[in-house]
């Protein structure tokens, strides 16, 4: 049965999602054939299918760190608030990311990363094998107005995959996927409403009438995504590993206690998952 994992993007909510695949890798749980990732969710995933344990945490708690994702004076220098770029550092130097072993694990498996066209405003699945992985996580992660709003993708423009597919579900079935397992970073039943982001791309993007659209549509997609889930195909096993509350920590924070809580919240989680995983094969 062709299984994929979906893990949902949510900045540094993402400590609960790195959580639950550090289980998955302390108890050697890899049955995937299929990863689609989004956002913050696709750091996650890079360093678990490396099997670099702790990594993807390690670098939320490093990107915490006062100033060094965050720089308000930037902003009276016409810099991004948040600087995506640092990801270069992060993956090369100060918690690498081993490439190489990546692609020996991905060998007969499939990795999509979800990024938003600036050009069309419709979701691009981007195999990271093809182009520099990292520019690819990194294009991801850009969000407009925050970070720069966009990354070069051999030679096209992509912003953050969270506003034009969210939750990618319905794309792992379309690519065979008849078991899906899902890592969330929102909890499992919450619905979403139009963001003051959101209508902020809208204003912003007023002129350019397909940008506009993703943005005036992302909750949409999401509550669409939520009532696929909810009602799957006949075809189709869904099973979702889902914080209960909302998170502690929010898009950003500086406060490692809360990433900690998140963090070993989503470690539980995955082990309990994993367990009754196994529990049925016996």
């Amino acid at each position: 049965m062709n299984h994929a994992l979906v893990i949902q993007g949510g900045g540094f909510r993402t400590a609960y999602s790195s959580g639950v695949l550090d289980a998955f890798m302390e108890l050697d749980y890899f049955p995937f054939n299929q990863i689609v990732a989004v956002s913050g969710g696709a750091i996650a995933a890079s360093y678990y299918i490396s099997r670099q344990p702790r990594n993807c945490f390690n670098s939320i708690c490093f990107l915490a760190e006062k100033g060094r994702f965050v720089n308000i004076s930037g902003v009276f220098r016409s810099r991004p608030l948040m600087d995506v770029d640092i990801f270069h550092a992060i993956s090369s130097t100060h918690f690498p990311f081993d490439k190489t072993a990546a692609l020996r694990h991905l060998r007969d498996k499939q990795f999509r990363i979800v990024m938003t066209s600036r050009k069309s405003g419709q979701a691009f699945y981007c195999d990271p094998t093809q182009c520099q992985w990292e520019e690819a996580v990194i294009a991801s992660c850009s969000l407009p107005f925050i970070t720069k709003g966009e990354q070069f993708i051999l030679g096209e423009a992509y912003m953050d995959g969270a506003w034009s597919d969210p939750l990618p579900v319905e794309f792992a079935y379309g690519q065979g996927a008849r078991k899906i397992t899902v890592v969330r970073t929102t909890p499992q039943h919450e619905k979403g409403t139009k963001t003051w982001f959101d209508r902020v791309g809208e204003l912003y993007y007023r002129n350019h009438l397909p940008l506009k659209s993703t943005f005036s549509d992302n909750h949409i997609y999401f509550n669409k995504a939520i009532e696929f889930l909810n009602h799957p195909p006949a075809d189709l096993e869904v099973n979702q590993i889902a914080p209960a509350t909302p998170l502690k920590a929010g898009l950003y924070t500086t406060s490692k206690a809360l990433l900690h809580e998140d963090y070993h919240q989503g470690l539980e989680a995955g082990r309990r998952f994993v367990n009754q995983e196994l529990s049925l094969t016996v």
